[in-house]
């Protein structure tokens, strides 16, 4: 009898196991395939100033390395390391663009991903980013800084997409970004002539004129000034602001940023966010009520608001009297970086 209770229940454990393998399929199988659109609203995406994919913040690190501890070409302290998803599509492309950092793609899912890669030295690339390896795809790939790309997905259908992760060390920042244009990449790669026209906008087909930049105002090093020293500039009805360090203030800085703002009674702030920028807001006069995500909390003089990067905010002064605020972000300010959402 022995042998046989054995054998039945290896019989039976491995029908269970057969069992939930065939479940586990029917399962994976029912998974719904989302849209290009879907995943766009789901992972709360959006389009990338100037390269025109779609992304999502998923990491912003807590550390920041200062100037002096990075090549020289940063000029100004980076974030140790920034990652986001990302998604394509044959309208919503990667225009070319290079940074002064090593990228990482990630294939996540969708549609293979030609990525099309144009050295300094004039070798250019056409990678295959996905999941099948035995069709030479690769899940994985690293852009060196300083090389321009472009990417898309390969199949050319309207409903094609591609979804992906990019990871940088140290972080992204806007002042990192510089696009590429159609003419002069066409003239330093002929090869790629015709998916260089492909990857790059009509915005993007010629570089602007340069101008002579306007002479800089003589700052002295250390300097003294005051808010009233700054000409106000009115940002909405009953808002007011004086930017006094920044990256086209009157100190010039694009690690951090200082600017004060006076809100009239009852006037507010409207809701936004930074993108990459921490900011804090310290309270001098008034009263008001601050909104960060979803809580609102009342605030007065000496209140200080720390606000995360993507954390949609707003500040509203009391009915009955103005307030008046600093505020500092860090990084500088960078209109790039802000969004203003519809109230």
């Amino acid at each position: 009898m022995k042998p046989l209770r054995h054998h039945l229940d290896t019989t039976l454990r491995h029908a269970a196991v057969a069992i939930a393998f065939l479940a586990l399929a029917l399962n994976v199988s029912a998974l719904p395939t989302m849209t290009a659109t879907e995943l766009i609203s789901r992972l709360r995406m959006e389009k990338i100033p100037g390269e025109g994919a779609w992304f999502t913040v998923t990491y912003n690190s807590a550390d920041r390395i200062p100037a002096g501890g990075l090549p020289a070409r940063y000029g100004a302290s980076r974030l140790a390391g920034t990652a986001i998803y990302a998604l394509i599509t044959r309208e919503d492309f990667s225009a070319m663009h290079r940074l002064k950092t090593d990228e990482v793609w990630h294939f996540y899912s969708g549609d293979p991903i030609e990525l099309l890669l144009l050295h300094p030295d004039g070798r250019d690339e056409l990678i295959l980013l996905g999941d099948d390896l035995a069709a030479g795809q690769r899940p994985q790939f690293t852009v060196p800084a300083g090389v321009w790309m472009g990417a898309r997905p390969q199949t050319a259908t309207p409903a094609a997409y591609s979804l992906f992760g990019c990871t940088m060390a140290p972080g992204f920042d806007y002042a990192d970004y510089e696009p590429g244009y159609r003419t002069e990449l066409q003239k330093t790669f002929p090869a790629r002539s015709a998916l260089i026209a492909e990857l790059t906008r009509t915005e993007f087909i010629t570089p602007p004129a340069k101008e002579n930049p306007p002479a800089a105002a003589a700052v002295p090093s250390p300097t003294v000034f005051t808010p009233a020293d700054m000409a106000a500039i009115t940002v909405a009805p009953g808002v007011e602001l004086r930017e006094l360090i920044g990256r086209v203030s009157h100190a010039r800085s694009t690690d951090y940023s200082v600017a004060r703002f006076s809100l009239a009674p009852g006037k507010g702030t409207g809701t936004s966010y930074c993108k990459i920028g921490e900011e804090f807001f310290l309270v001098l006069s008034g009263t008001g009520t601050v909104v960060l995500g979803d809580k609102s909390t009342p605030v007065g003089p000496g209140s200080v608001v720390v606000i995360k990067p993507g954390v949609r905010h707003s500040l509203t002064a009391a009915a009955g009297e103005g307030l008046d605020f600093y505020a500092i972000t860090f990084p500088a300010f960078s209109p790039e970086d802000y969004v203003r959402l519809p109230d």
